[in-house]
């Protein structure tokens, strides 16, 4: 892991950075061996760590609901934890947030590469900030591919400079397509996310981030970000990670 000053300076200027080997690749193909365990046979973990996919569309073989998020692994098992508190890690979120830090929150993400509707397990541009609550300066995420990405294959896309005047965009809610949710006591509950309006977004000045398997990008919890759709035709998984200054 090779992180300099470059880095540093491109983070506070442009709200991003991008670290390529950040994660050995034997810890990540680890976690990305599990992640796909667990999506077809659930641990007994509380309802609350899985955000699984609309069951009147998709279900497993054996009829139950598929994950498409994971909430907190790392509190579960040890293969998650050996990522999201990597030393790597860490040593980059202290320097890049100038101090002590501690793990905010960790979640994996799942794009089934089956799934045919328009949106492709995408996400729109939003700032970590609208959900989390974290004040500027204080938190940062690491977003981590489990294979290669790149466009149409879920790669993430930043808006440089989107943190100046740490300044929170109004967001508009929405469901997506299909519609992800909880399942408590047999039955579906889908939850609305949240995305800055289409028309306060000029797309020609984003930044696609193409990215190896281990390589991590930073943001600071302001920076605007949206994820690709999954047009590959194989399920792919991200590991997101969230540290903030201890105070």
């Amino acid at each position: 892991m090779q992180m300099t000053e470059t880095h540093v300076r491109q983070y506070r200027e442009e709200g991003y950075c991008m670290i390529r080997e950040l994660i050995p690749r034997d810890h990540i193909e680890a976690v990305r061996r599990r992640t796909l365990e667990i999506v077809e046979n659930k641990p007994k973990w509380d309802a609350g760590y899985f955000q699984v996919v609309d069951p009147a569309r998709y279900r497993s073989a054996k009829g139950e609901t598929i994950p498409w998020g994971i909430q907190g692994p790392a509190k579960e098992e040890e293969v998650f934890r050996k990522v999201a508190d990597h030393p790597h890690l860490v040593e980059a979120m202290s320097r890049l947030l100038g101090g002590a830090v501690k793990r905010f929150t960790d979640q994996v993400g799942v794009k089934h590469g089956y799934m045919t509707e328009e949106q492709g397990g995408c996400s729109y541009f939003h700032q970590d900030s609208f959900y989390w609550h974290i004040d500027p300066n204080l938190g940062c995420n690491c977003w981590i591919p489990m294979s290669d990405v790149d466009r149409d294959g879920i790669a993430l896309a930043v808006m440089p400079r989107s943190h100046a005047g740490w300044t929170l965009i109004p967001h508009e809610s929405y469901y997506d397509d299909p519609p992800m949710g909880t399942e408590r006591n047999g039955a579906f509950e889908p939850f609305k996310r949240h995305r800055i309006p289409f028309d306060r977004i000029d797309f020609s000045g984003e930044a696609l981030v193409p990215m190896a398997a281990g390589d991590g990008l930073f943001f600071t919890n302001y920076t605007w970000h949206r994820s690709e759709p999954n047009r590959s035709g194989e399920t792919r998984a991200f590991y997101a990670i969230a540290y903030e200054l201890k105070r």
